[in-house]
């Protein structure tokens, strides 16, 4: 990051000079930077009103790989004034989706990754044509150091990338989406005509464009899906109605299961189904959650944090949160502790 920042710091300091212009250019960006606020430990939030690429992003017909990505945020919203940097890794996790006794869509997920010390930040984007949500970034993943502080401008404006880069959110219609290793090292690698999109830049476009499964599932339908890194995805997707389902990319093909759970082994009908590099620690994690679900009619908030709580781990969970598909309320506790809450909404 120490190269991007050098540039942004050069950046900043041509708006301040060039004035109007400038200013005009990146009005959005800078306002970013001055929502950024930290409410936790190496826990960061941002709210981005207003267009951020994402129809130009889609038309030019996508991304098959982070450094693209990257490379279109750069020339987007920096008018390639800045060069990309990006350092993607591995990572498992835990997901849940339950009903409370009034109906209202209940939604937890544990985001696990061996030894995570780096900062996260929750965005909240306010898109010009698209839905508003909440999202979560792990910031390494975008080249941040785990020592990383939002001391100036200079060093908030790369945390913009975050936006392409989401692991988990909800959208103000209540759709949930969540990415999760499904359980070996095979990369989807879709190749045809249709755009092209990666597996935390289709939480994006989710997250923006569906109101419901069936419209997630459509809108994935559509697009070439690549992974991120060198691992096989999952994406646990829900909405306000309770469904529940689980895709997955089978030897390129997209398949789908309704479950209202997920872990890290395969679901769906196919020759992986069940399969898991993890199989052992991700079948233990989904029959907790599975053996608490089937044991109530229906669950609460704090019955939901119980049921993630029992799977997290102290050496691998980053966060945890829940979602609430009626307040709309996002809930995170880090590194394993459910004491310490800290609470959010689809504004």
């Amino acid at each position: 990051m120490k190269a991007i920042r050098i540039i942004i710091c050069l950046l900043v300091a041509l708006i301040v000079v060039a004035g109007g212009c400038m200013y005009c250019m990146f009005h959005k960006q800078y306002a970013a930077t001055q929502s950024v606020e930290q409410v936790g430990d190496k826990m960061y939030t941002m709210t981005y009103e207003g267009d951020y690429g994402l129809e130009e992003f889609l038309k030019q017909g996508g991304a098959t790989s982070p450094n693209e990505i990257a490379t279109f945020v750069c020339d987007h919203l920096f008018y390639g004034l800045v060069s990309p940097d990006a350092a993607p890794t591995e990572f498992g996790c835990s997901f849940i989706t339950t009903k409370d006794k009034d109906g209202n869509v209940l939604t937890g997920r544990n985001f696990d990754w061996p030894d995570c010390k780096s900062p996260i930040v929750v965005v909240h984007t306010h898109p010009d044509k698209g839905y508003a949500s909440v999202s979560t970034s792990c910031i390494t993943f975008l080249g941040f150091d785990d020592d990383w502080k939002p001391k100036e401008v200079a060093d908030k404006m790369p945390l913009i990338a975050a936006i392409y880069a989401p692991l988990d959110g909800m959208n103000e219609k209540g759709l949930v989406v969540a990415d999760l290793v499904a359980g070996d090292k095979t990369k989807t690698d879709q190749r045809t005509e249709r755009a092209d999109l990666t597996t935390t830049s289709s939480i994006r476009v989710l997250l923006d464009k569906a109101a419901n499964v069936e419209e997630a599932l459509q809108l994935l339908e559509s697009y070439d899906m690549h992974s991120d890194i060198d691992y096989s995805h999952h994406l646990a997707i829900s909405d306000a109605t309770g469904r529940s389902v689980v895709v997955e990319w089978v030897d390129n093909k997209m398949l789908v299961v309704e479950s209202p759970l997920c872990t890290n082994h395969y679901l769906a009908e196919s020759r992986m189904k069940d399969y898991s590099l993890y199989s052992e620690d991700s079948h233990r994690r989904y029959d907790s959650m599975k053996q608490m679900r089937d044991s109530l009619p229906t669950m609460k908030q704090n019955d939901v944090v119980e049921s993630i709580r029992r799977v997290a781990s102290n050496e691998m969970t980053r966060w945890s949160v829940v979602f609430d598909s009626k307040t709309l309320s996002a809930t995170y506790y880090q590194y394993s502790d459910f004491n310490k809450p800290y609470t959010t909404t689809v504004k």
